[in-house]
């Protein structure tokens, strides 16, 4: 591969038009995955990633696993919170092949919860490290893996520090 397509040779490196385009179209699907988790539109959800996707939210206190695994977990898991409100920033995307790209994103999730009888506010910050496939012509992902910063708030916050650093 040479020097321009490594990840630290990208930098500031102007893309043709057609990775401008795939540049976009995957802010695009990092953004559209944080809607689907808001509006809990899990057919939206489970669209954006490849059948054979990886997903790993063990850093947060949930389960890895393969797409439909984490599809079928994945309603009960977020029905303990009353709201989301899942944010992106910071997304670096580095191109590896044709049809296929890394990345990593910032995220800010502020949900809201009742916990034991009382309402908190839960904080998690952290990033998202991806792997991109270009499927047709969409982008998908094929691999998603949740590294955590931070998880502030309550109580739930505290058990939630507690199953992650079990995990």
């Amino acid at each position: 591969m040479p020097e321009h397509e490594t990840a630290q040779g990208q930098d500031g490196l102007v893309l043709c038009a057609d990775r401008q385009a795939d540049t976009l179209a995957i802010g695009d699907l990092a953004i559209s995955y944080a809607h689907a988790i808001d509006d809990r539109d899990w057919k939206r959800f489970e669209s954006l990633f490849m059948p054979g996707a990886f997903i790993d939210y063990t850093a947060s206190g949930g389960i890895q696993g393969s797409l439909s695994e984490i599809v079928q977990w994945m309603p009960a898991a977020m029905s303990v919170f009353t709201w989301c409100m899942h944010s992106i920033s910071t997304h670096e995307i580095r191109f590896t092949g044709p049809g296929e790209a890394t990345g990593r994103v910032h995220l800010f999730n502020r949900n809201g919860v009742e916990w034991e009888g009382e309402p908190e506010l839960l904080d998690v910050g952290g990033l998202y490290l991806d792997d991109y496939v270009l499927a047709g012509d969409r982008w998908r992902f094929s691999r998603r893996v949740e590294q955590i910063r931070f998880v502030e708030g309550g109580k739930f916050a505290e058990l939630l520090r507690q199953l992650a650093g079990a995990s």
